[in-house]
């Protein structure tokens, strides 16, 4: 039976992916006066120059930081729902220390502190909710999702408020000096460095997960609780910790968007990336590796749409239907498994 369940387990991601890619073209014909055209735009536009090739590589980049979050939340037997919230508050931390060093601080330095302040902002959230599991019992999903509805609220209060760009007609912090945003690559897109860091901390986490007792402890605690509980192994300091970790990257996502692609804070920035991040975890199945291509499929999910939508005139809630369907068909087989590692 198990080995039949892991044969199962890339048929689904298969299947997901080839529905998804099926329903697109279906959506294309549906709406689109030139089937060929928008077919075009959808599957190569984002390949065809290296501006578009920067820019789809850039979206992906957030998706494989914070789908690594996911990922290890999952592998710790938490479920971790409140990404954009966490992204939201490293975004925001980290847009206060840009906003506020002195404009001769080198550049790197400025780098490091964004980086850690945006990490340790979402890794506290994340921690919260840990907590709340680990010694009272509460569930992780709901104290997740409702603290990270608060602190969206909290963090649009001061976007929109004190710490709103006078200036300008949107509601967004100033601009942080240019000097301070990441090394641009593949130049004029939006692409940064932030990439190497990306693929980086995926291979620190496989080191980490497959090489090292606490990549070893982490995963007895997510299969069987009570037997790690046996083994002396310390469950609710696991359970703090991998939370904290995920908000941590989270954070750390926000944080690089903000000193990246984005240059400041703007409300609603975040555009739906945290619940994004989960379909990344999912397509990922438990496998720090695949966290690469699977950003990779729901940033091409996300960039052939905008393509079509500018060039065709389709609905942009493509985007919607298609992660949708994909996410539908990928939990259908690994979130039961995960409540059976519950009870």
């Amino acid at each position: 039976m198990r080995a039949e369940r892991e044969l199962q387990s890339p048929a689904r991601v298969v299947l997901a992916v080839g529905v998804s890619i099926a329903l697109a073209a279906g959506v294309l014909a549906l709406f689109s006066q030139d089937l060929g055209s928008a077919l075009a735009q959808f599957f190569l536009e984002p390949f065809s120059n290296r501006y578009f090739l920067g820019n789809y590589l850039a979206d992906a980049v957030p998706l494989m930081i914070a789908g690594l979050g996911v990922l290890i939340a999952f592998r710790s037997k938490n479920f971790n729902l409140g990404g954009e919230g966490q992204l939201y508050a490293g975004a925001l931390a980290a847009g206060l220390i840009a906003l506020r060093v002195p404009a001769g601080t080198a550049p790197v330095v400025v780098w490091i502190w964004v980086a850690v302040a945006g990490a340790l902002t979402g890794a506290a959230i994340g921690a919260l909710s840990g907590l709340l599991k680990a010694f009272w019992r509460v569930s992780e999903m709901i104290s997740s999702f409702l603290i990270s509805a608060i602190v969206i609220n909290v963090s649009d209060f001061f976007i929109t408020g004190p710490l709103q760009d006078p200036a300008s007609n949107f509601q967004t912090t100033r601009q942080i000096v240019p000097q301070f945003l990441l090394p641009r690559i593949l130049a004029p897109s939006k692409l940064d460095v932030s990439l190497g860091l990306a693929i980086v901390l995926i291979l620190v986490f496989m080191v980490v997960a497959k090489r090292t007792r606490v990549g070893f402890e982490l995963r007895i605690c997510g299969e069987n609780e009570e037997f790690a509980r046996y083994c002396g192994i310390p469950v609710a300091a696991y359970q703090v910790a991998a939370m904290a970790v995920s908000g941590g990257l989270y954070g750390l996502a926000g944080a690089l968007l903000v000193i990246g692609p984005q240059g400041r804070v703007m409300r609603g920035f975040s555009s739906g990336l945290g619940w994004s991040a989960i379909s990344v975890a999912l397509l990922a199945q438990g496998n720090e590796a695949g966290v690469v291509p699977a950003a990779l499929f729901i940033a091409f999910l996300s960039t052939g749409s905008d393509h079509v939508m500018m060039g065709s005139g389709v609905p942009s809630e493509i985007i919607s239907i298609l992660q949708a369907v994909a996410m539908c068909f990928i939990s259908a087989g690994a979130l039961p498994r995960f409540r059976r590692r519950q009870s």
